[in-house]
């Protein structure tokens, strides 16, 4: 039997390549690639192993080509024998951005298959760009970074949990967008100007919060920029910055009309509605309580991580903001950042899934930011790093949407991981350079005359933190060129100061 090969060819850069190469790099490339082959109705690529996906259904979204390598007469069968040979080279441990790639991986499926390679161009672009000026000061950087990597173990040449995680999402259904956005507590278009990052709206506001971290560069005073500490009072800030309020009677207004639609006609409906009462209740009260501390009963966190489980997609909305709010007392922020609880994954994985409506993913990315309310929410985030990879890809994506409310909570995420970053820049290089990378690529291409200001302004407060605590960034950045005029002019007072606080940095 005939079997088809495909490459599927993904840009990491999401086009950002396309602009900056040619500054950067003295040439321009069109993508910084990754592949997988396709073949046997499978998508097969190198991430954290050998890994196995539905087509068109992986992390990585759509590709923007597909190749038709050829065709083979190898069964399955062979090619998965194949594969299990391969598992000691590609596992996650073994990954190397310039050695041993995703590239490599597809170039030796394809080498089996059909006895040639894939396209060069492909393969051999890692080493085309550490032939420029500029690819000669990264490379160092990045064989040290790969150099003192300990990731995880070998993985198999099926990964089970990538393929219930698709399942997971395969059951997913679009929603209705309009309809969700009239629910939704949207930000107001008023901000405050104060030296801390503070929004103040109808329904919800965010605010700084005092658990500065212990040992950050910025509180250390032989740090080098330390010395002109008295004129950038902006960047020297390391507070994180949560979504504090919500309108909590209408919350749970439209949690009971979600709970009749879920459950009517059920055999026990009056005993499901019996345990709604007391239940939402009791959420009620801790929510609307001002004490962090309040207590709260593992049969009250347990009923709602049923609701999390059991509601269809579309009735997630008010889940979500108590889940939100849960996140701000002490306990529960506990309960759902232990390690062992895996509601915050999923919902990582959701918004990676890219199928949310657009109410739902506002929601969850206020939820993540929400998670820095405490050092267990933190470390629920940095330690695990399938968990850090997806945050930042996922904030790096949507800070390229067009929806200004959604863009305010994940200019709000970028602020929050890059002063975390920061604290371990030898483990995060990498995050921190796609991250600084992405955030200057938004902020040279935003037309002020129509951006929120307080998005503008919490991308900068994450580009300063970035560069005051790594000075690698502070080379990448001035490389990049960026244009601080168009910021030194803006209307908004803190906005002009925060651009000559960096410009002090460089």
């Amino acid at each position: 039997m005939v079997h088809k090969v495909q490459l599927h060819v993904y840009d990491l850069s999401r086009g950002m390549a396309k602009t900056f190469s040619l500054p950067l790099l003295g040439k321009r490339i069109d993508a910084i690639y990754h592949t997988s082959i396709v073949i046997y109705g499978i998508e097969w690529y190198f991430g954290g192993g050998i890994l196995r996906d539905i087509p068109f259904q992986t992390p990585h979204g759509q590709p923007f080509e597909i190749i038709e390598l050829g065709e083979t007469e190898i069964p399955k069968e062979l090619f998965e024998e194949f594969l299990s040979g391969q598992t000691d080279r590609f596992r996650m441990d073994k990954y190397h951005l310039l050695q041993n790639n995703c590239n490599h991986f597809t170039n030796e499926c394809s080498n089996f298959l059909l006895g040639v390679g894939i396209p060069p161009h492909i393969v051999d672009l890692p080493n085309e760009v550490m032939s420029t000026p500029f690819g000669s000061m990264l490379e160092p950087m990045i064989n040290n970074f790969f150099s003192q990597q300990g990731w995880g173990n070998a993985m198999g040449p099926v990964n089970n949990q990538q393929q219930q995680r698709q399942q997971q999402q395969q059951q997913q259904q679009q929603q209705q967008q309009q309809q969700q956005q009239q629910q939704l507590p949207m930000f107001s278009n008023s901000t405050r100007q104060t030296n801390t990052i503070e929004t103040t709206t109808s329904t919800t506001t965010t605010t700084t919060i005092n658990n500065k971290v212990e040992n950050h560069p910025k509180s250390n005073i032989t740090h080098k920029h330390y010395k002109i500490s008295n004129k950038i009072p902006l960047i020297l800030n390391n507070k994180s910055v949560l979504f504090e309020k919500s309108d909590v009677e209408a919350v749970f207004n439209k949690l009971k009309e979600f709970v009749n639609k879920e459950f009517k006609g059920k055999d026990n409906e009056q005993q499901i509605f019996n345990q709604y009462e007391k239940e939402s209740n009791q959420l009620k009260q801790i929510i609307k309580s001002t004490d962090v501390n309040i207590s709260i009963s593992g049969e009250t966190l347990k009923y709602f991580d049923g609701l999390l489980s059991t509601f269809s997609d579309d009735h997630q909305f008010p889940l979500l903001e108590i889940l939100r709010m849960l996140l701000l007392k002490n306990q529960s922020n506990q309960y759902y950042t232990n390690q062992g609880n895996s509601i915050i994954s999923n919902i990582l994985l959701k918004i990676q899934s890219k199928k949310l409506s657009k109410a739902s993913e506002l929601l969850s990315f206020r939820v993540i930011n929400n998670c820095f309310f405490s050092k267990s929410g933190i470390d629920y985030l940095f330690n695990n790093n399938n968990n850090l990879n997806i945050v930042i890809e996922s904030t790096i994506d949507a800070l390229h949407s067009k929806d200004k409310i959604l863009k305010r909570a994940v200019s709000t995420l970028a602020y929050n991981l890059s002063i975390h970053l920061s604290v371990d820049n030898s483990n995060h290089q990498e995050q921190s350079i796609s991250l600084l990378g992405a955030i200057e690529h938004i902020l040279t291409e935003t037309d002020l005359s129509s951006e929120d200001p307080e998005i503008s302004f919490r991308l900068l407060m994450a580009l300063g933190t970035l560069i005051y605590c790594n000075d690698d960034l502070v080379e990448i950045l001035k490389t990049l060129d960026f244009n601080f005029n168009k910021y030194l002019n803006s209307k908004e007072l803190k906005v002009s100061q925060l651009t000559k606080e960096i410009q002090l940095l460089l």
